[in-house]
């Protein structure tokens, strides 16, 4: 029931808006990070009614998600309600501190229509202090990381698909989850090259996912080369704050 909404998209675009504006109210005028919608089409389609609308892919994980779905015809309309309902709490709910964060975004020019696409709807980079963050979680985005902060104001890495695309291991996959590993050489370097391009051009960087709360050396890593931020779950909020608290400790000392 959308009851009293005087239509399905009002309900949606009023219950998103109330949703995100509690937890920005609840942090406010501290800044709080959301980020768009970043279902995969079979997970979409679990949800009641959405197989009538979501194609069947061989490998939904690099299929049609994150940014590629704003600008495209087939959820155009779905997207102009979550600008909408975004737009609602930073204007008529005056939550300026909420960013907003593009998430699995594969190329510059996938940006740029991204970025037009949210301009249409409400929601541009600059106006009224908006600020614009980028998920960093190809390797794409690592190798154009100066491309890529012309268009976005900040970052955040996300370990699980930058750890996925960069070993080339499916993490829904059982058969070969023993070689997802972020401490893997090769996305340890991953992480120093978005770190220190991010830095380069002046643009905040943290990262979301587990790696840091699972593995203490990739905390202290991430400290080591001058991360913004970490992102755990609450549960592993204390201890990684400790582990962190060290790192930094140490780094003063050898400074």
């Amino acid at each position: 029931r959308t009851a009293p909404s005087p239509s399905p998209g009002d309900y949606f675009v009023r219950t998103l808006a109330e949703g995100v504006g509690t937890i920005a109210a609840a942090f406010y005028p501290r800044p709080v990070i959301v980020r768009l919608s970043d279902f995969k089409t079979n997970e979409y389609a679990a949800l009641i009614g959405g197989q009538v609308f979501e194609p069947t892919e061989a490998n939904p994980m690099i299929g049609f998600r994150g940014a590629a779905r704003y600008a495209h015809p087939a959820y155009a309309d779905g997207f102009a309600l979550e600008c909408a309902a975004l737009a609602r709490v930073r204007g008529a709910m005056g939550l300026t501190n909420l960013i907003v964060m593009v998430p699995f975004c594969r190329r510059v020019e996938e940006a740029e229509r991204v970025l037009a696409a949210m301009r249409e709807h409400g929601l541009t980079r600059g106006r009224d202090g908006l600020e614009i963050y980028m998920m960093c979680e190809i390797p794409n985005n690592v190798i154009q990381i100066d491309s890529f902060a012309a268009e976005f104001d900040g970052f955040s890495i996300g370990s699980n698909d930058l750890t996925q695309l960069t070993l080339g291991v499916d993490r829904d996959s059982d058969l070969v989850a023993f070689d997802f590993d972020e401490r893997d050489p090769g996305m340890l370097e991953m992480l120093r090259l978005a770190v220190t391009g991010a830095r380069r051009n002046g643009r905040k960087i943290g990262i979301c996912g587990e790696a840091p709360a699972n593995y203490p050396e990739i905390a202290r890593y991430l400290v080591a080369i001058g991360i913004d931020s970490l992102s755990v779950n609450p549960s592993s909020l204390l201890r990684t704050m400790e582990i962190v608290r060290q790192a930094e400790e140490n780094e003063s000392r050898a400074a």
